[in-house]
């Protein structure tokens, strides 16, 4: 018996008659609805002025029992009403509730290599009233990589990560909030579909790319499809067999025509289900800034501006790039300090390929206290007070500032100043040599001691030593 749009019911509409309707379901896409029907004039505006962006609209399939099956549920995305010769025709686009995923685009990073992808799904949760996941692809594997969602909507990312594991995204539209399956989950009991007229094809595409890019082992076989037509309800993933073969439903289309309903589905191997994997473009060549909090040899981890929260726990260890860096012992070594700013930078589309490097100075405000103001000055300066300042007069060696310094001018020679105490002694010989004078002072006492000789100098003059001469 033939289905006709008497077996059809479209809420929250009351339709004279249903003229036209389309349902398609593809995996990582969402579920889309398009139906065309003849209203009466009592609601020819005001089915505009009541649909809105939370509006839920249902599709209903009626057996000859009057048992109803749900075909589509989701929001619309346009309304109009066409007037032509006093016959009023509403055309309604509604899109499933996985949409709701796919508006705000998003950055932020996983970095917990240990985490699995149930635990990364919970963070997506408090944003979606209803959300429902069901990991069907990964076994629970932890994501293994750093995963990075990068000016992107929760749905491309969650689509371009489950292509890390070689499978899809698959809506269920016949719920009432978002849910899908990370991989495919297989519906119901087998249905034997022998008896159904069909298409066969085949796709060479995948076939060439997994045999040369993959590891994985394939046969032209496996990227056969068919296309049936049935009566029969299936949704994404449901297990066929056909024409003796073991096949999933990968996408259906509902259609009315003609003022029939026909169901049309295509059907894939498992193996044909596998998805190359996929990667942001937008992220090569990108930088996002952070904060240090941890670091370890060459190594450091990163907060980065756009989590949340990021614990040293389960931060990723980056590489730090340093200004110069040979092998060996040879190079610049210069880390960060925990708390400074700093850069992590994806050199291509790869966001294992990322690496630390240094970012711009946060504080640019000239003030008394800020020493970075003067361009013309080239100042290396730890924590802990020790500096070399390049000046366009004077080299600057500062252990302590203003108190133990070395500061070495074109114009005013050498001055070396400590406020304890300043040693200097050679293994070899030290030669003091003025071209005019050689003064040494001393506030209490001046010392001169060699050889068994002694010269001081406290008030008083005296020399000793096992022979004295003076003139």
């Amino acid at each position: 018996m033939s289905l006709t749009y008497e077996n059809l019911i479209i809420e929250p509409y009351e339709l004279v008659h249903l003229q036209e309707l389309t349902i398609r379901k593809r995996m990582n896409e969402h579920t889309r609805l398009v139906f065309k029907g003849m209203v009466s004039e009592e609601w020819k505006d005001r089915y505009v002025d009541v649909t809105d962006q939370s509006t839920a609209i249902e599709v209903w399939q009626k057996d000859e029992d009057g048992n109803k099956s749900p075909l589509f549920k989701g929001i619309p995305l346009s309304v109009e009403v066409q007037v032509v010769r006093g016959v009023y025709t509403l055309q309604v686009e509604a899109i499933s509730h996985t949409y709701l995923m796919d508006i705000k685009k998003r950055t932020r990073t996983f970095q917990n290599i240990q985490m699995t992808l149930p635990e990364l799904l919970k963070e997506l949760d408090q944003d979606y009233p209803g959300l429902d996941v069901i990991d069907e692809g990964t076994g629970g594997a932890k994501i293994g990589k750093v995963a990075v969602q990068y000016q992107e909507t929760d749905w491309a990312f969650l689509r371009r990560l489950a292509s890390r594991f070689h499978t899809s995204l698959m809506p269920a539209s016949q719920f009432d909030s978002p849910k899908f399956y990370f991989g495919v989950y297989e519906h119901g009991n087998s249905i034997d579909l022998d008896n159904t007229r069909y298409t066969i094809r085949k796709h060479m595409t995948p076939f060439m790319y997994f045999t040369e890019n993959e590891t994985v082992n394939v046969n032209e076989s496996d990227f056969i499809m068919y296309e049936v037509e049935t009566d029969q309800i299936m949704e994404l993933g449901h297990h066929v067999t056909f024409r003796g073969r073991s096949l999933y439903v990968t996408e259906a289309y509902t259609e009315l025509a003609g003022g029939i309903l026909k169901h049309q589905y295509v059907l894939s191997l498992h193996k044909g289900l596998r998805q190359k994997t996929y990667y942001n473009p937008l992220i090569a060549g990108s930088s996002l800034l952070g904060r240090v909090i941890g670091v370890h040899g060459g190594q450091v981890q990163v907060h980065l501006d756009c989590d949340d929260k990021q614990g040293t726990e389960d931060a990723l260890w980056l590489l730090y790039q340093s200004p110069y860096i040979a092998e060996g012992e040879t190079g610049w070594y210069v880390m960060p300090e925990i708390g400074d700013p700093i850069a992590v930078y994806f050199p291509t589309m790869y966001e294992e390929d990322a690496y630390a490097t240094g970012a711009p100075r946060l504080d640019n405000k000239s003030t008394a206290t800020n020493k970075l103001n003067n361009p013309d000055h080239k100042i290396f300066r730890t924590p802990h007070g020790k500096e070399i300042r390049l000046t366009p007069d004077a080299v600057i060696i500062s252990g302590k500032e203003g108190e133990v310094y070395i500061r070495l001018s074109g114009n005013e020679g050498i001055h070396i100043a400590g406020s304890q105490q300043v040693s200097m002694s050679a293994g070899g010989s030290i030669s003091l040599k003025a071209g005019k004078k050689i003064t040494l002072s001393a506030g209490s006492e001046l010392l001169l001691e060699g050889g068994g000789g002694k010269i001081r100098l406290d008030g008083q003059a005296q020399m000793s030593g096992t022979e004295v001469k003076s003139n």
